[in-house]
């Protein structure tokens, strides 16, 4: 072999080994420049993504519905009577031929005490149904009487004021029907009077000035006294009447009645 390939084969030879040569100092330095460190490991950490999980706390909607209750009783159906009330005007107790105040005789008594009651308060006293032929006001219209009686008399003996009611017949009613047929006032507490202002204590000159018509005799069972009526006709008991002190116009006057009311 010649001398130039033999050249040519060292320079090669040389030239790969240099070549090695750098390849191992570059890998040296490599190795120098990161130290003793553990070889460089690639950590890719796994992306962890925590999704915190949507609570949604719904509260269950609760209605209470109470149950209803519906109580049907029995139909009641309640007829009331129909009641037929006569009422009066409520004047004062005027003393009058033909009743007191606003009630007429052949009122009820339920209407002619309820007027009284009105005025004057409730009655002192109430006989309640007795007889008529032996009654404490005399003999009166058969088979029963009843006196409503309020306050005293001037006297103090006996009531002011008394209405009296039987269910026998009079003028004003029909027998059997309960009914107010006369009154007594002997003045007192109520004070009472008639329209044109005669009253116990009233002169007879006085009760003949204002009722003309009024005719004054001697009391049949007191001589001494006088007897007055306003009218004299015996089938009409629509009347004043009563007692003075005498028959003399200065007589005064103890009682003023109304009605047929009762006798000896």
């Amino acid at each position: 072999m010649d001398n130039q390939l033999i050249r040519n084969i060292t320079l090669g030879i040389g030239g790969l080994i240099l070549l090695l040569v750098i390849v191992l100092l570059l890998l040296l330095f490599l190795n120098d420049d990161g130290g003793d460190a553990a070889p460089s490991t690639a950590t890719t950490s796994a992306e962890t993504t925590t999704t915190a999980v949507e609570t949604t706390t719904t509260a269950v909607e609760t209605t209470t519905t109470a149950a209803e209750t519906t109580t049907t009783g029995a139909e009641t159906t309640t007829t009331v009577a129909e009641t037929t009330t006569t009422t009066v005007a409520l004047d004062p107790l005027i003393l009058a031929d033909d009743g007191i105040g606003g009630v007429g005789f052949g009122a009820t008594p339920e209407v002619a005490i309820a007027y009284a009651t009105a005025v004057l308060g409730p009655p002192d006293l109430d006989t309640g149904w007795i007889d008529g032929l032996s009654s404490p006001y005399g003999v009166c219209p058969e088979p029963e009487v009843r006196g409503v009686e309020w306050g005293t008399s001037a006297s103090g003996f006996g009531s002011a004021l008394t209405l009296l009611f039987t269910n026998g017949a009079t003028t004003h009613a029909a027998p059997g029907t309960e009914h107010f047929f006369g009154y007594y006032y002997f003045g007192g507490t109520p004070a009472l009077a008639t329209v044109e202002g005669i009253s116990y204590g009233s002169t007879n000159l006085d009760l003949q000035t204002e009722i003309p018509s009024v005719v004054i005799d001697d009391d049949p069972f007191d001589p001494s006294a006088g007897a007055w009526v306003s009218n004299v006709d015996p089938a009409d008991q629509n009347l004043l009447w009563g007692f003075s002190t005498s028959v003399d116009p200065s007589g005064t006057l103890i009682s003023v009645n109304g009605g047929s009311t009762c006798g000896e």
